[in-house]
C-alpha cells in the first residue's frame, strides 16, 4: 500500500470530569501564537538560538467527561475511519471507570492510540499502574501540575509516532500482500515447474519406450531375417523330398507335416516383420468405417456365440490412406485378445469416429499429434490389464497368456501396423474392468495404384544361366538345386567381391542374377546388380531377402514374383519368379 493510502491525524482527546482542565488543554493545543513563542525562548535558552519555525499547535480537540464517554468516542471514530492519534486521560474521575480502567479499555478498542495519563502520583504509583496496565510504548505519565510547553512537546512527539507506526503498518502490510502475492506466483510457478517436470518424465518415458520398441524391432526384423533363411532351406529341400519318386505314405505324411510346421514358422517370422516395420504396406484410399462394419460377420463367427460383438460406425465415410489388409490384422488381432481376456464371455464393442487431438490430449501422450485423426477404439469386459504388464504389452513375445496359449506376437503385430501408418496406440484398463485399446491414425486420401494381379504361370524351367550370390551356403545350394532341376545352368558366389570376380570369367554366360540383398565384404546385393547392369545392361535381375522390401530400400521399381522374392520361399515360387522374370522384355529395374 502506497503512502497515497495513508492520512496523518491531529485529532486528541481529552478524558477527564473536570471542564476547567478541558479549557486548559484547549489553550495550549489551540493556541498557536501563544505557544509558539514560549517554545522559541525555551528553544534559545537550551540551543543558543530559536528555532526559525516554531511548534504550532492546530490539534483537532474532541472532550468526553467520564471514562465511559471516553471510550464510546474512540469507538466512533474508529468506525468513522477516524481514529484518535491521542488522548489525554485524568487518573481520578467520579463517578464511573477511573483512568486506569479506561485506558486498559481504550487499548483494547484501539491497539494504535497513545495515551497520556495525568496524574499527581496520590492515586497509583508508576509500578501500580504498570502492574494493571501492563509495560506498553504507547503509554506515557504526564505529572500535575503539567507545563503547557511540555503538553504540546508530547502533542506532536506522540502524534508523530502515531503517524509513524501507521506508516510502519501500512508498509508492513503491504510487505504481506506483496509477501502473499510472492508466495503465490510461486506457488503457481511451482505448480507448473510439477507440470512440466511430470511432461518432461512422460515424455522421457516416451522415448525410451520408443527407442526400446526400435531395438526390439531391429533384433525382431535380424531374428526373422535370420530365421527366413533357414525356412527357405527346410521348405525347398522338404518340396524336393516329396517330388521323389515313390514315397512311402508315411514319409509323404512326415514331409507334409514339417511342410506345415515351417509354414506356421513362416508366419511367425511375417508377424515379427510387421513389428518391426520392415514388411511393405499396399496403401490406398478406403472407407475405414466400410473396413470394419465388412469385419462383423466374421468377427461374431471367430469369437464365438458367449461373446456379443458390436459394430459402431458413423454413417459419413472415414476415408484414410492405408493397407486394408493391415488394418483388418489390426482388428482382427485386437478381437482375439480380447476374446482370450474373456474365457466366460462377454462384450466386444468396436468403435470408429474422427476425433480431433487438442493440446490437453497431447499433455497426456506424448506420442500424439495435433490435427484430425480416425480412431478405431475396440472395448471389451473381460479381465483386464495389470499396472505392471501395461508397459510391456507391445514387446514381441512378452504374453500373460498361459504357456502355449499365445506367442507374444498378436499386439506387436498391431503395433507395428500402427506404426507403419503413422499413428499411435493408447490402452486404457484396470483389472477386472475390461480394457480398451484406441488406435489412432492420420485422415487422408492419396491416390494409390491399383494392385497388380496377375494370372499364376505355369512352372516351367530353361536352359538359360542364373547367377546365384547368396552368403548362406545352404540356401545358395538349395537354390542351384531347384533351379538345375528345371534345367537351367547355375553359377554361384558368397559374397558381392566374390561376385565381381566370377563375373570377369563366366559374365557372358549370365542371364539373370539372383542376389540376396543383405551380404557381408561391403557391397550389397543392390551394389552389386548396378555393377553388373553397368557391364550388361540386358541383364535381369532378382533381388531376395529374409527382411522384405522395405529393408533393400524406397526408390527400387520391385514387384513381389517378377524382380523380388521374399524368403522363405517355396521351390514353386523360386522357379515362377525366375520364368517370368526371364521372360520380361526390358529389365525389371529403376536404374
Amino acid at each position: 500500500m502506497s503512502d497515497a493510502h495513508f492520512q496523518k491525524s491531529n485529532r486528541l482527546l481529552i478524558i477527564d470530569d473536570n471542564q476547567a482542565i478541558h479549557e486548559d488543554f484547549k489553550k495550549i493545543l489551540l493556541a498557536p501564537d501563544a505557544a509558539s513563542a514560549r517554545l522559541n525562548a525555551v528553544g534559545a535558552a537550551l540551543f543558543g538560538e530559536a528555532p526559525k519555525t516554531g511548534l504550532s499547535a492546530g490539534f483537532e480537540i474532541d472532550s468526553a467527561h467520564s471514562g465511559e464517554e471516553g471510550l464510546a468516542q474512540v469507538q466512533a471514530a474508529i468506525v468513522q475511519g477516524r481514529p484518535y492519534a491521542l488522548a489525554f486521560v485524568d487518573v481520578r474521575m467520579a463517578p464511573g471507570w477511573d483512568g486506569i480502567e479506561t485506558t486498559a479499555r481504550i487499548f483494547q478498542s484501539d491497539p494504535g492510540i497513545q495515551i497520556v495519563i495525568c496524574t499527581a502520583y496520590s492515586d497509583y504509583s508508576w509500578g501500580e499502574m504498570i502492574g494493571k496496565l501492563g509495560q506498553s510504548d504507547r503509554l506515557v505519565i504526564l505529572k500535575k501540575p503539567f507545563d503547557p510547553v511540555e503538553v504540546l512537546q508530547l502533542a506532536h512527539a506522540l502524534t508523530a509516532k502515531w503517524d509513524l507506526r501507521q506508516k510502519a503498518r501500512l508498509q508492513l502490510e503491504r510487505l504481506e500482500e506483496m509477501v502473499q502475492d510472492r508466495t503465490r506466483a510461486l506457488q503457481v510457478a511451482n505448480e507448473q515447474l510439477k507440470h512440466e517436470m511430470a511432461e518432461h518424465a512422460r515424455t522421457e518415458e516416451a522415448l525410451r519406450q520408443s527407442q526400446k520398441m526400435d531395438a526390439l524391432g531391429q533384433l525382431a526384423g535380424g531374428i526373422a531375417h535370420d530365421f527366413n533363411n533357414l525356412l527357405t532351406i527346410i521348405r525347398g529341400y522338404v518340396s524336393c523330398l516329396i517330388l521323389e519318386e515313390n514315397p512311402s505314405a508315411d514319409m509323404q505324411e512326415a514331409l507334409r507335416e514339417i511342410d506345415a510346421a515351417a509354414d506356421r514358422a513362416a508366419k511367425l517370422t511375417a508377424q515379427m516383420l510387421m513389428f518391426s516395420r520392415k514388411k511393405r504396406l499396399q496403401p490406398q484410399a478406403l472407407n475405414l468405417n466400410e473396413v470394419v462394419a465388412n469385419l462383423g460377420v466374421m468377427l461374431r463367427r471367430l469369437l464365438g456365440e458367449i461373446i456379443s460383438v458390436q459394430i459402431q460406425c458413423p454413417p459419413a465415410p472415414l476415408t484414410l490412406h492405408a493397407d486394408p489388409v493391415m488394418i483388418e490384422q489390426i482388428i482382427l488381432n485386437l478381437a482375439v485378445n480380447a476374446r482370450d481376456a474373456m474365457p466366460e464371455g462377454g462384450q466386444l464393442v468396436i468403435r470408429t469416429a474422427e476425433v480431433e487431438i487438442t493440446a490437453e490430449h497431447l499433455a497426456r501422450n506424448a506420442l500424439a499429434r495435433a490435427g484430425h485423426f480416425a480412431c478405431i477404439s475396440v472395448v471389451d469386459t473381460g479381465c483386464g490389464i495389470a499396472p505392471a504388464a501395461l508397459p510391456h504389452l507391445f514387446e514381441p513375445f512378452f504374453t500373460t497368456k498361459e504357456i502355449g496359449k499365445g506367442t507374444g506376437l498378436g499386439l506387436a503385430t498391431v503395433y507395428g501396423i500402427v506404426k507403419q501408418h503413422r499413428g499411435w496406440i493408447e490402452v486404457e484398463s484396470e483389472p477386472g474392468r475390461g480394457a480398451e485399446f484406441k488406435i489412432f491414425l492420420p485422415i487422408g486420401a492419396q491416390p494409390a495404384a491399383p494392385a497388380v494381379r496377375e494370372p499364376k504361370p505355369k512352372i516351367a524351367g530353361g536352359g538359360e544361366t542364373i547367377f546365384i550370390v547368396e552368403d548362406e551356403q545352404s540356401v545358395r545350394r538349395l537354390a542351384g538345386l531347384i533351379l538345375q532341376r528345371q534345367g537351367y545352368r547355375v553359377i554361384e558366389a558368397v559374397s558381392g567381391a566374390d561376385a565381381l570376380k566370377v563375373w570377369d570369367e563366366r559374365g557372358t554366360e549370365v542371364s539373370l542374377l539372383l542376389t540376396d540383398m543383405v551380404m557381408p565384404g561391403g557391397i550389397s546385393g543392390r551394389e552389386l546388380a548396378e555393377k553388373l547392369l553397368a557391364k550388361k545392361a540386358q541383364l535381369k535381375v532378382i533381388y531376395t531377402t529374409g527382411y522384405s522390401l522395405d529393408a533393400i530400400g524406397q526408390n527400387l521399381a520391385l514387384k513381389d514374383g517378377l524382380n523380388f522374392l521374399a524368403k522363405p520361399y517355396h521351390p514353386d515360387k523360386l522357379v515362377q519368379t525366375v520364368r517370368r522374370c526371364l521372360d520380361e522384355p526390358t529389365p525389371a529395374i529403376d536404374r
